[in-house]
């Protein structure tokens, strides 16, 4: 057997922690499997991390591949062909996205556009119009999970992001 992924993991223990319920767990699991299974194996992927940093696709540019960002600025305009996924983010979207779209515990300033595949929103507040969505809409928004996601924030991410070493 392998070693358990670390997003799997978090959900396991708040879920051992009875900061989320066992349906609640189920699916985000459900979610993440869901988007492994998007990509086939023989697919190349293209992957882009921004990490507490501004990112801008203006109108008319394109990104082939995945794009990742992490407590970030993030503006898209432009398409991307691939995958989006987005934590602890301001974002502005008025592009197109030809896969999916993630995000988590993010604020996001909606202005029309396009997404190919599914859009999932954990913990996140939004306003504007929001995109054309070809697949499926699954959102979670409770309590519980503002609670997780605002201490995974400021006890994981930004210390993180400024070097400074938790421990028990």
């Amino acid at each position: 057997m392998g070693e358990i992924p670390n997003d799997i993991r978090a959900i396991l223990e708040a879920l051992a922690r009875k900061d989320i319920s066992v349906e609640e767990a189920e699916q985000l699991i459900l979610s993440i499997k869901q988007k492994e299974s998007y990509h086939s194996p023989k697919e190349k992927k293209y992957e882009k991390s921004v990490l507490g940093k501004e990112f801008v696709l203006h109108k008319g540019e394109e990104y082939t591949g995945n794009l990742e960002a992490v407590n970030s600025k993030i503006v898209i305009e432009g398409t991307i062909n691939g995958d989006l996924e987005i934590a602890f983010c301001d974002v502005s979207f008025s592009g197109e996205v030809k896969g999916n779209v993630q995000l988590v515990g993010s604020t996001i300033k909606w202005n029309g556009g396009t997404i190919g595949g599914n859009l999932e929103l954990v913990g996140c507040t939004y306003s504007g119009e929001r995109p054309k969505i070809t697949g499926k809409v699954e959102e979670i928004n409770n309590f519980f999970i503002n609670g997780i996601l605002g201490t995974v924030k400021y006890l994981v991410v930004k210390p993180f992001l400024t070097g400074i070493k938790i421990e028990e």
